[in-house]
């Protein structure tokens, strides 16, 4: 039978792909852990992974051990939280991945909750909409605000709604598209614009708002990154479409024009449904739902 602390020494080694960062890591002797990893795949009859003189890397049944390590690690874990929870007052860890444009609600939430529940880290990684799904999926986040909401169909999530703020544009003070109140998407046809690397939720918004209307941007510059979209819209070089309560934030300066229809976002807390959360991460929650202020974004669309 494998143990976990087999289990976390092959994680280890297949997170970082090589054997000296790996026992640095655990804390524990490179040759030990070689010896564990040799013994594993004896056990297991198989090669977990593939050594060279130059790289390590992983076999297809390693990369397939590797999901299921992620997800055994990973309910131990909320096991052991769970029952520190009811033993000693909630206390634990969460690992919260976050959409890009929700930095200063979950700036706002965090401090808060940590000023709640002292005893509960909280580990944040920005990402994609993908990654986070991934992450969830596989066990290495715990929750995640992601930059829409589950569809009606997908249950291996459960989530609470973080409201919805509409998506505007932004570009230079001397581009054709400054001092209008609204702009027609239909008459970003051929315009050049920023865009979101692919995983990015905003990105197909913009990308469905496109179609719908006909338009067909040219897609000059992509980036991960609101501020160096707002710095090339700034300059001129091109509009970028983001949500209003980013492009509202201090930076360079940029014309904020309103696009009619008006696309929008719809951001949210999700969790595992399968897993369920363990007793730092339902504090979360639950704290989430009882402080909707902290969490709202820069005006909900049916105010504008």
């Amino acid at each position: 039978m494998i143990s976990s602390r087999q289990l976390e020494y092959f994680q280890a080694v297949a997170r970082e792909l090589h054997f000296t960062r790996a026992a640095e890591a655990l804390r524990i002797a490179q040759p030990a852990l070689s010896q564990q990893i040799r013994k594993l795949e004896r056990q297991l009859g198989l090669t977990l992974f593939e050594r060279n003189r130059h790289r390590v890397g992983l076999t297809p049944a390693g990369r397939a051990l590797l999901e299921h390590a992620d997800r055994v690690l990973s309910d131990l874990a909320a096991v052991e939280e769970e029952m520190l929870g009811w033993a000693e007052g909630t206390r634990g860890r969460i690992r919260l991945g976050t959409a890009r444009g929700l930095a200063t609600q979950v700036a706002r939430v965090l401090a808060a909750f940590s000023a709640a529940y002292p005893a509960v880290t909280v580990e944040l990684k920005e990402q994609t909409t993908q990654d986070m799904l991934d992450g969830l999926d596989a066990g290495r986040l715990d929750a995640a605000t992601l930059a829409t909401r589950p569809g009606s169909g997908d249950t291996r999530l459960a989530w609470h709604p973080l409201g919805a703020e509409p998506l505007v544009l932004i570009t230079g003070a001397g581009t054709p598209f400054a001092g209008r109140d609204r702009l027609p998407v239909a008459e970003l046809d051929g315009a050049d614009l920023v865009l979101y690397p692919p995983g990015s939720t905003v990105r197909e918004i913009v990308l469905s708002a496109l179609v719908a209307a006909g338009a067909k941007a040219r897609v000059r510059f992509e980036t991960r990154d609101y501020r160096t979209a707002r710095a090339l819209a700034s300059v001129g070089l091109a509009a970028a479409v983001l949500p209003r309560s980013v492009a509202e934030e201090p930076g360079m300066p940029v014309a904020i024009v309103r696009l009619d229809p008006e696309p929008s976002w719809t951001p949210s807390l999700a969790w595992s449904a399968a897993r369920g959360p363990g007793a730092a991460l339902a504090a979360f929650i639950a704290f989430v739902a009882a402080h909707p202020e902290l969490a709202a974004l820069g005006g909900d669309i049916s105010d504008v």
